[in-house]
């Protein structure tokens, strides 16, 4: 038997899910919503499936390519806007010859084709719809004989507009989710974890009872806390994190220290910070979707949820190698801190160093319960010479207060007195000890040239140029204007 497999569902109600890809492609348990269908149908024997796409066909095409993975031959076709599913189906039939079953691929079923098949050769009728709970499966098997309307069922998202062209199978015991709002997302991802979809095809191992992890993962087992919990491929999970039950983290996730998840669905490619707490939400990226209002949250401080494909040097594993560095650095240095010493000694007998307060990198919780920048204390020479100065915060690197390359850390008067949004653009990016602030403009630039430099700097940012600053900055240590004393130092 051959299918007609529809992907072509906008999705309005699982904004901002659907804004970023068509809602067939939305992970549930690590795999997207269509694979699971393309399994099910595997199951049942189903070998040629022309697959309707928009929008993202192309997206779709490369996700399944020509089918040969699961022994199958795909054909892959673009829907038009204004096409129903009946149309596209009279438009595709000729290709058929026979009876063929169409399937909805953006809803979520129990595998139950197999089943649906049997029992809908025994049913009369040009068309037969397959129910979960008098509520369309999204499943039909339509005969050679069948006339248009057929009942197709169009948007799953609005389920009471669908009436049924002739009998119907009751598929008793099979579990159902049209997706048809963003709590229903969530809800069927935590569902499919934890089993309440029988038959599902999970790619996943058994770590414990209630708890599936996937290939070249790495899951603590104290992490977790509770049950269920799914963990895809490629996800890496610190060993203070907690993951509390109800948690579903899709493919190449990265759970740091510390941050503790309940009731979370995670999606593909999203860095959850140290100290971090999400619950009954959705998190893709930098994106915090509360279940229970709907409100979406975009968080802009890459330290507390990013996205891994666009960070540079890597959230989850460039601290250490900054520290590792600056660790290089320090030693390479040690010729100078004498000299640090006596200049600053030159410049103020009663106090050579003072100490500084400034945000670094690290997090902590705030009073609203949400992380913030952590506050940390370096040495400051009293020198005005730049590079014998600043010469003792490469301690702070050492520590992971700091990284090499970053904005210039604030202290928490400075961090409190920016009150406009565009000013905390420079927050995507992590503080260092040298940038470009500090390399392309003079040390008595005003703060608002320094912010748009460095909210520049923060959208533009990748790795080669965070190497580029870098290798700028050991450059910089042996011309004159390091060495130059500035005209005032300013008050930190």
């Amino acid at each position: 038997m051959k299918a007609i497999l529809f992907a072509n569902r906008s999705g309005a109600a699982l904004a901002p899910l659907s804004d970023r890809t068509c809602v067939a492609l939305l992970p549930v348990a690590g795999k997207p919503l269509l694979v699971h269908a393309i399994d099910d149908l595997a199951m049942a024997g189903v070998r040629e499936v022309t697959v309707v796409a928009s929008p993202h066909a192309e997206a779709v095409e490369h996700a399944l390519g020509s089918g040969a993975r699961w022994g199958m031959q795909f054909d892959h076709v673009v829907s038009l806007a204004e096409e129903t599913a009946e149309m596209v189906t009279a438009r595709l039939r000729s290709r058929f010859g026979g009876d063929f079953l169409v399937v909805r691929g953006d809803v979520l079923r129990s595998p139950c084709i197999g089943a649906f098949v049997e029992r809908a050769a025994t049913v009369a009728g040009p068309t037969v719809a397959a129910t979960v709970g008098d509520v369309p499966a999204g499943l039909w098997l339509v005969r050679a004989a069948a006339t248009t309307p057929l009942g197709l069922l169009d948007d799953p998202e609005a389920p009471q507009q669908w009436r049924p062209a002739g009998p119907g199978v009751a598929l008793d015991g099979a579990a159902l989710s049209l997706l048809e709002s963003l709590a229903a997302y969530h809800r069927a991802n935590i569902d499919a974890a934890a089993g309440r979809f029988p038959g599902l095809i999970l790619a996943a191992r058994s770590l414990m009872p209630g708890v599936f992890v996937g290939r070249q993962s790495r899951v603590p087992r104290e992490t977790i806390k509770g049950q269920p919990v799914f963990v895809g491929s490629r996800c890496d999970v610190k060993r203070d994190a907690e993951l509390m039950g109800d948690v579903v983290l899709s493919d190449d996730v990265v759970v740091d220290r510390r941050a503790t998840l309940r009731a979370a669905v995670v999606l593909p490619h999203t860095y959850v910070g140290e100290l971090v707490d999400v619950t009954n939400a959705i998190v893709w990226t930098n994106d915090l979707i509360h279940v229970d209002t709907g409100a979406v949250t975009r968080v802009t401080d890459a330290f507390l949820l990013a996205d891994l494909r666009g960070l540079s040097l890597g959230v989850a594993t460039g601290d250490a190698l900054h520290r590792v560095l600056g660790t290089v650095l320090f030693l390479v240095t040690l010729p100078l801190w004498p000299l640090a010493a006596l200049a600053s000694l030159a410049a103020d007998r009663a106090t050579p160093f003072r100490r500084v307060h400034l945000l670094g990198n690290r997090t902590v919780p705030g009073d609203d319960g949400r992380p913030r920048r952590r506050e940390f204390s370096a040495l400051e020479g009293a020198t005005s010479v730049p590079l014998l100065r600043h010469l003792p915060k490469l301690l702070a690197v050492v520590r992971g207060d700091l990284r090499l390359v970053g904005v210039t850390p604030l202290t928490p008067a400075v961090d409190r007195g920016r009150t406009e949004e565009w000013e905390r653009v420079r927050d995507e990016a992590p503080v260092g000890l040298v940038g470009p602030a500090q390399l392309d403009l003079p040390a008595d630039a005003p703060d608002e040239e320094r912010w748009v430099a460095e909210a520049y700097y923060a959208r533009t940012r990748t790795t080669r140029g965070d190497l580029r600053l870098l290798l700028r900055a050991c450059a910089a240590a042996v011309i004159p204007r390091a060495w130059r004393t500035l005209p005032s130092i300013p008050e930190a």
